[in-house]
């Protein structure tokens, strides 16, 4: 693979030159407004040989679905350019590894924000309020309305900061708030991937035994079959046992219909999640064969497309999003200010840019005072 990766690696390269980063709606190269207008699928079929017929064409195609999570035909191309771009620049290839580097939370993610919670004061965090609407008053300042076992509560405050999703904030009524046009299109079309991912629990790293697959190998795995992309959560830990997630985007992640968002084989219903279980096996057999014995019946499902919080796994330019409103997401209009992953050029996706864009929020309400 790594042969057919080195036959477009100039292509990318110069596109990535050409195209320059960050492309957003102020600032983009004609390179940039043409490949943010193609999509990756289209570009898959214009530069590989023999499109997605041939491996490269398939194994691309499957790495920016699993990567971004929308459909190639669905995304920018300048994601699979800046995506492989950077790559080529430090000679790796689709099937090297994740593609960024990550840090394991002991404990899991959700201690993260556990410990943020701690350190702030009492009451602060309000649970079980659903945003429902906003609106910018006549003296400036702003109000949100929530639903509560209570019934309906507003909050009015001199400066508001929306870190939810825009997949989410699409629901909420906003008509009163005062967004310029670009806002509402940034709102209502920015692109969210479909990511799911389903957990298997198995009695022994299998895939790190010899066996007829590659060896040594990261437990990163990118097939051709449905599964898509899988890895290995519990690289360090001392135990025996070890977990693959299955990462699948697209239709395919989106094609999930479990009782519940965040479902395990012990939960009510948990007979559909070991029917989506025992599917994977059976195509993992073709990469592993002979690890379905290991399977220990323990299996989870995160869909987050049907979380109504969420609505999707992460945001994703799609084409034509880069150059239309690429950077406005973060824009402030008057006292309402934005924050989340999908506000970071740099760390789309990702909790470092929702951490960055939080800080760049509170900072712009603190400068705001300092003015004052």
């Amino acid at each position: 693979m790594l042969r057919y990766f080195q036959s477009i690696y100039p292509i990318i390269q110069q596109q990535f030159e050409e195209s320059g980063f960050p492309t957003t709606y102020t600032h983009f190269t004609d390179m940039g407004y043409q490949l943010d207008h193609l999509s990756v699928y289209d570009w898959i079929e214009r530069y590989v040989e023999g499109g997605h017929d041939a491996p490269l064409g398939h194994l691309l195609n499957t790495a920016c679905t699993g990567f971004y999570g929308l459909g190639t035909k669905e995304q920018s191309s300048l994601n699979l350019v800046y995506m492989f771009g950077s790559q080529a620049s430090e000679k790796r290839t689709p099937t090297s590894g994740p593609m960024r580097g990550s840090v394991k939370i002991a404990g899991g993610n959700q201690q993260l924000p556990l410990a943020i919670a701690s350190c702030l004061p009492e009451s602060s965090v309000k649970l079980h309020h659903q945003f429902v609407s906003i609106r910018r008053n006549s003296n400036g300042s702003v109000t949100l309305s929530f639903v509560t076992p209570d019934g309906f509560s507003d909050v009015t405050c001199d400066h508001a900061i929306l870190a939810l999703p825009f997949s989410t904030l699409r629901h909420v009524d906003y008509r009163q708030a005062g967004f310029d046009a670009l806002k509402q299109t940034a709102i209502t079309q920015l692109g969210y991937g479909t990511i799911s991912k389903l957990f298997l629990q198995f009695d022994t790293r299998y895939w790190y035994q010899n066996g007829p697959w590659p060896h040594p190998n990261s437990g990163f795995i990118i097939t051709d079959l449905d599964i898509q992309v899988l890895w290995d959560t519990s690289p360090g830990q001392t135990v025996a046992s070890g977990v693959l997630v299955d990462y699948a985007g697209g239709s395919i992640g989106a094609s999930y219909m479990p009782p519940a968002p965040y479902t395990t084989t012990n939960d009510a219903g948990g007979e559909k999640i070991q029917q989506y279980a025992h599917r994977c096996l059976e195509q993992l057999e073709q990469v592993f064969p002979g690890i379905s014995p290991h399977y220990t019946g323990t299996a989870a499902l995160s869909y987050s497309t049907g979380d109504p919080y969420l609505r999707g796994s992460y945001s994703c330019w799609a084409v034509g999003q880069y150059t239309l409103f690429g950077g406005y997401e973060r824009v402030r209009q008057g006292p309402i200010h934005f924050a989340g992953e999908h506000c970071s050029i740099e760390e789309q996706g990702y909790m470092e840019g929702a951490v960055r864009e939080g800080k760049r929020a509170a900072l712009e309400v603190l400068q705001d005072y300092m003015l004052a």
